[in-house]
């Protein structure tokens, strides 16, 4: 029975993912934000701490990225990387910490 919570738990946040594309955050970056903060809330109420962290940490760099210009680029790689991090699931806080450090350095930043 706990698996199966799980993977419906990883299909409503995939399917969450799946309905913001990239390309919304330069046509309307309210709502791709608002879309990306539902994610992460879900994330938490899941105890998803990979993804959670990885959604923070996207919403920062993607302020960044907007006012440079570089939205879409910024918001294709962190979405991949929070569909890696779904596919975790629930993990404790040290492998959070481990998912987050590699995530960094595959998207050219500083653990």
């Amino acid at each position: 029975m706990d698996r199966d919570h799980n993977l419906l738990i990883q299909s409503e946040i995939l399917a969450l993912l799946e309905g913001i594309p990239a390309s919304l955050v330069e046509r309307h970056p309210v709502q791709f934000l608002m879309h990306l903060d539902h994610i992460r809330q879900k994330a938490m109420q899941y105890h998803l701490t990979a993804l959670h962290d990885l959604t923070c940490a996207f919403e920062a760099a993607l302020q960044r990225a907007l006012q440079s210009g570089g939205g879409v680029t910024v918001a294709n790689s962190y979405l991949d990387a929070m569909r890696d991090a779904l596919d975790c699931g629930p993990l404790d806080r040290s492998m959070a910490e481990a998912l987050m450090a590699s995530v960094a350095l595959r998207l050219g930043g500083q653990p």
